[in-house]
């Protein structure tokens, strides 16, 4: 289950022009986000493509409610063969009672075909503290309890209670550069050796007004795979215009 998504980009060229664009300007309350693709296709001695599309959208009437969506597939095949086709995507409500201490209640979702996963249903609820908060620095750790509700292909479904702790970091490096880190863990409250992993990295610089540029990491790890043949660590570098709105 180790694949990757590899997009070939004159990157060196968008990063240097990207420190030049304006920044956008401070959102109003109200609805915001953006819609990313990206796509890569070889040919020659293999035939290979791969791409993805994602977005995010968010709620924010600037007060102490704050409601996210997003979600993200990656696709890729090579020589006639799936290598990657995953879906993940989520839904959060969340309440601040001060500018550090927040409560929040979500639902996550989670498909990947080559893993054999038909779903993963996952919702939670939850505190969590920003132990840094500035104009260039965020830092948010939170932790929680719901469920696991799972099903494999060929397998029974199965249920259960589960633990949840999330960190999130953000820094804006200039006008124009952000760099973003989250990584999240899953333990099954009946099983606590049977847990999902999941990190990623982004680098985010800005093309223009309204589109920019994003390259991103991604690892998942399932400690106990759907069958023990399959690789337990997937990964895959993306790279993605979006655009904001």
């Amino acid at each position: 289950m180790k694949h990757g998504i590899r997009i070939t980009l004159p990157l060196a060229a968008l990063l240097a022009a990207s420190f030049g664009a304006a920044a956008a300007d401070e959102p109003k309350p109200g609805w915001h986000g953006s819609f990313g693709a990206g796509l890569s296709m070889n040919s020659g001695n293999s035939d290979a493509s791969s791409y993805n599309v994602g977005f995010a959208l968010k709620y924010d009437p600037k007060t102490n409610n704050v409601l996210k969506l997003g979600g993200l597939y990656l696709r890729s095949d090579a020589n006639d063969v799936t290598t990657a086709d995953k879906l993940s995507g989520f839904v959060r409500d969340e309440y601040s009672f001060s500018e550090r201490f927040f409560v929040y209640g979500e639902i996550s979702y989670l498909s990947d075909s080559v893993a054999q996963l038909d779903s993963l249903v996952a919702p939670a609820v939850g505190a969590g503290y920003k132990v840094v908060k500035t104009d260039a620095v965020t830092l948010d750790l939170s932790a929680g309890f719901g469920g696991a509700f799972e099903s494999y292909t060929g397998q029974d479904s199965t249920s259960s209670g589960a633990y949840l702790a999330a960190e999130s970091f953000g820094w804006k490096i200039s006008p124009t550069v952000s760099l973003t880190q989250k990584a999240t863990g899953l333990w099954k409250s009946n099983d606590t050796g049977d847990a999902y992993y999941h990190f990623e990295a982004g680098l985010t610089t800005s093309l223009a007004k309204i589109l920019e540029l994003k390259l991103a990491y991604l690892l998942d790890h399932k400690t106990r795979p759907a069958v023990v043949t399959l690789e337990k660590t997937d990964t895959a570098f993306i790279a993605a215009v979006v655009a904001k709105f």
